[in-house]
Parts: C-alpha cells; structure tokens; sequence
C-alpha cells in the first residue's frame, strides 16, 4: 500500500530541484526561458522550467516547484530577453503581438549528381513584435 501520496509523489520529488546554477552556485543570474505544466499531481504544484545563466552562459532543463519559479520571474531583470510560456513569447516583460505572415525558403545545396532536388522548401511563418522593435519569426 502506497499511502495518501501514491507511488508518483516520490518519483516527482526526485526529479525535482531548485532553481540555480550548478556552476555558479546561485540563482541571482537566472533567466527563465521556458515553463511547462506537468500531468496533474498531488501535492505542491510542481512545473518543468528551462532556464539559463547570464553569468557562465549554463543550461538547465528541469522539473521545479511553481513557486521557486514565481519568485525569480517577480524579480524584474528576469525578463531581458525572449521568455516563452503558455504559448505566447514575452520580450521586455510583456507579449509580443503578431505582426504579420511570411514565407521563407530554407535552401542547403545538394551533391551535382541530384540537381533536380535542389529547390528548398518553403515554410510559412508568422512574424511577432515587442513594443521594444524586437521581431521574431516563427514557423507556423
């Protein structure tokens, strides 16, 4: 018999950790990039968060309790760069609105033996601005 937590709880709990740089010790030069929910789970609310250090340039990707990750979003500098969450691209702290659409062709030269292939592709895309002037251009 598990208990109220259930065989999941502890799994969870092992896969998560707090909010930092295994580097530099610290979380003072963290900036969130990315969060995503999790499948429903008892206990505290837990997310999968990516984040990276100004300071060494390091990577993370992991599970982290919300509000670890509230607490670092509600400091300010943490919103510098491009931050994506729920589906929608912050830059300069607030969503970027969609500018318009567009077609870029993604072109890579094949060997002389296929000149036939030698078209690309061409992929739609949809282009967003920050207040800021910052564009950003994503596949659709």
């Amino acid at each position: 018999m598990y208990g109220i937590s259930g065989p999941s709880l502890h799994r969870l709990t092992q896969e998560t950790r707090a909010l930092g740089c295994l580097h530099c010790g610290s979380n003072e030069y963290v900036a969130i990039e990315s969060i995503d929910s999790l499948p429903p789970h008892p206990g505290e609310l837990h997310v999968e968060v990516e984040y990276a250090c100004r300071r060494c340039q390091g990577s993370y990707q992991h599970r982290a309790r919300f509000r670890d990750v509230a607490a670092i979003l509600n400091r300010t500098k943490t919103l510098e760069g491009l931050f994506r969450f729920a589906g929608e691209y912050f830059h300069c702290g607030e969503a970027m609105r969609v500018e318009g659409t567009g077609v870029r062709n993604i072109h890579a030269p094949l060997p002389a033996r296929e000149p036939e292939l030698d078209d690309g592709v061409s992929v739609g895309t949809r282009v967003l601005r920050c207040r800021c002037g910052f564009r950003l251009e994503l596949p659709n």
